[in-house]
């Protein structure tokens, strides 16, 4: 391929061109997408139209996302984060429908000029437009100079190594994403790849087909979203398999995915029951299965519930996919260990149980997956995370101090603006450093990226609610409850638990308690004091105390003052809390009348 940069096309060149970029628009990456496919068809259009100066993520977002004039492409990443989607959907056609199409349309990072290349012909490629400062967080390309004057021997060998590569990759791992992370013999993507079959349609009228095929491919969609660890093949790759047979191992060689889901829908009369169940293909082993029933009041609000809890159990941070991973990590061979197994193994010694132990040994792992790969997002996501623990439960004898701490999440934001648990842990770091305001920015995006992932919701919803937005903190609490009640474990209740203290509802409060735990002990004993002393209960109250003292020795009315004021709790809020811990008896009374 003859490559030629341009500014400028001839008419028909624009109209092949044009041509194309309908072909892309009505493909499975974008026909469910109105505002992916208007996000192209505006960058294609502009750079046709001789308009690439105005390629800046500013104009991007009026334009396109209907931002207003207010927009401030330096603290709200909307544009870089719809640009990275693009750039992955951009790849995910091209390597399924697009594999032999004349035209070649991506978007290169570093800029929102699309790229543009005629095959067996001229690559028609305008210089990439630079300027924008959002889009150059991302490190600019060199400018391509006589790529194709080589020596025809060597130009043959390396294809032929390219090709195979290639083909070993795809067998073992199915396509990579843009900017996923590679093995560094292999060049493997890090993340597993999953195919969603058809789910098969076992209603008595064959015209509820629908359901079931609208069912799969809102899934597909979803768990494209719910992660960025997780490869999900393209609608065309996978319905090639509707009312097939499937033997899931080979099916599993022949797609290169490491997940299988497969399931049914039967509707009858105003009932519906959805099965699904996820295969791990190398093994056949059913990883996890459930059923849901459901009435059918509201066909599309029922469908959007159950896409909604299949991505939550199985996408979710600490969801299926990824607990059986780590599991699978740990089994290998320590010599073969890259970076990506050790973040997944560090996940894996710290969930769920938080110990000193553990905290260090996620910590060595996590380093040395950032000494083999400085630019692993998870690996920094991951310690920024770690950092937040240590610093909050005292998990860490030499805490990273608080400005580390933001600066090591803000760059794990960085390097994967699309990543929302790398949001999460940015809001979490910034809300424990006191400065709300950009607490509330990166909880609302990674929110917006990943509105079924439980851990996310729990998460944010605790430290929302402690802030003393109450309702708002609940209501995502009980979300996250919904979408994963089997993950449900301590932090998932904790903004209930407070609530109920808050209210008065002080039974009720200690019966959540105890029917959810938490893992962390002196949280578990500071919670478990004030509401004993509301109910009169000083033995139990007592015997906390003396538990908090063998974690902090010192401990005294100061503890549960500064640990309700790390959480950022409202005065009258603590004065609530204090006042249980006061009647509880475990202070004596000097320090209830100090």
């Amino acid at each position: 391929m003859t490559e030629i940069q341009r500014k400028h096309w001839s008419e028909s060149d624009q109209e092949a061109i044009r041509h194309q970029l309908d072909r892309i628009l009505n493909s499975g990456p974008f026909h469910q997408s109105q505002r992916r496919q208007r996000f192209l068809e505006y960058l294609v259009n502009e750079t046709l139209a001789g308009r690439g100066e105005r390629l800046k993520a500013y104009n991007v977002a009026l334009e396109v996302f209907d931002r207003p004039e207010t927009f401030d492409p330096t603290t709200d990443p909307l544009v870089r984060i719809e640009a990275a989607r693009l750039r992955e959907k951009l790849r995910e056609y091209y390597d399924a429908d697009g594999q032999s199409d004349p035209i070649r349309i991506d978007l290169p990072k570093g800029t929102y000029t699309p790229q543009i290349k005629f095959r067996q012909a001229e690559a028609l490629e305008p210089e990439p437009d630079r300027s924008d400062a959002a889009a150059q967080d991302e490190p600019p390309r060199p400018t391509p100079r006589k790529r194709w004057q080589t020596i025809v021997p060597v130009l043959a060998l390396m294809l032929a190594l390219g090709a195979a590569g290639a083909w070993l990759t795809r067998d073992l791992w199915g396509p990579a994403p843009e900017g996923a992370a590679e093995h560094p013999v292999l060049g493997m993507p890090e993340g597993p790849a999953i195919a969603v079959l058809p789910f098969a349609n076992l209603s008595d009228d064959p015209k509820q087909e629908y359901f079931s095929d609208g069912l799969t491919e809102d899934l597909m969609t979803e768990l494209s979203r719910a992660s960025r660890d997780i490869r999900v093949l393209a609608r065309n790759t996978t319905f090639q398999y509707k009312g097939k047979a499937v033997d899931v191992p080979k099916l599993g060689r022949e797609l290169g995915v490491r997940y299988v889901i497969e399931g049914s829908v039967r509707r009858t009369n105003d009932r519906l029951r959805v099965m699904a169940q996820l295969i791990e293909t190398q093994t056949g082993t059913h990883v996890w299965a459930d059923r849901f029933d459901r009435e059918m009041a509201d066909v599309f609000l029922v469908q959007d519930e159950i896409v909604s809890q299949i991505v939550a159990k199985i996408a979710g941070n600490f969801g299926v996919i990824d607990i059986n991973e780590a599991r699978s990590a740990t089994r290998k061979n320590p010599n073969e260990i890259r970076a990506y197994d050790l973040v997944l193994r560090a996940q894996n010694v710290m969930h769920p149980e938080y110990s000193h132990e553990t905290f260090s040994a996620a910590k060595d792992m996590l380093l040395q997956a950032i000494a083999l790969d400085p630019r692993n997002a998870r690996a920094r996501r991951e310690l920024a995370y770690l950092a937040v623990l240590g610093w909050v439960f005292r998990f860490d004898e030499t805490p990273v101090p608080p400005q580390e701490i933001t600066a090591l999440a803000s760059k794990a934001v960085q390097l994967d603006p699309a990543d929302a648990r790398a949001h999460m842990v940015a809001a979490t770091a910034y809300f424990f450093n006191k400065q709300l305001d950009l607490f509330e920015r990166e909880a609302q995006q990674a929110m917006a990226l990943a509105p079924f992932d439980g851990e996310i919701l729990a998460t944010l919803g605790h430290l929302i609610a402690s802030s003393g937005q109450w309702q708002r903190g609940v209501a995502l609490a009980k979300k996250a409850n919904e979408l994963n009640a089997d993950a449900a474990i301590g932090w998932y209740h904790a903004a209930m638990y407070y609530d109920y203290y808050l209210q008065g509802d002080y039974e009720r409060a200690l019966e959540f308690r105890r029917l959810h735990p938490d893992q962390q002990a002196i949280h578990t004993y500071i919670e478990y004091i004030p509401v004993y002393g509301q109910l009169g209960h000083k033995e139990e109250a007592l015997e906390n105390w003396r538990k908090l003292l063998a974690e902090d020795p010192g401990a005294s009315a100061e503890t549960f003052e500064n640990w309700y004021h790390l959480w950022n709790m409202r005065d009258e809020d603590i004065a609530k809390l204090m006042d249980g811990v006061y009647k509880s008896g475990v202070l004596g009374p000097e320090a209830k009348s100090g």
